[in-house]
């Protein structure tokens, strides 16, 4: 993005240096000029908000994954806990028979 700014403000200074040989332009030349300065100005501003977007976009990615992580640590935790009631039911299900052969 920077590149492709740098590149637009580029080619806007040298447009600008040509806006100064206007008087010998012809007034369809120097409409084409001010065209080309507005549409270098358009670039400029879509390559701003595309790079905001960008690192919104970024920002969103971070936070997604930081979610996805928490939530695999919430899993593997319900997992241990699941897996520790099971062994407590078995050993309760044990002493239950040990009981009833009393």
């Amino acid at each position: 993005m920077r590149k492709l700014q740098m590149v637009l403000l580029a080619g806007g200074a040298l447009v600008l240096c040509l806006a100064g040989c206007t008087a010998s332009l012809s007034p369809a030349d120097q409409n084409l000029l001010k065209q080309s300065l507005e549409a270098s100005t358009a670039a400029s501003q879509s390559a701003q908000a595309a790079e905001a977007s960008a690192m919104r976009a970024e920002k969103a990615a971070a936070t997604s994954e930081a979610a996805a992580a928490k939530a695999t640590d919430a899993a593997s935790r319900a997992d241990a806990a699941a897996s520790r009631a099971e062994q407590s039911a078995l050993k309760a299900e044990k002493a239950f028979e040990m009981g009833l052969r009393k």
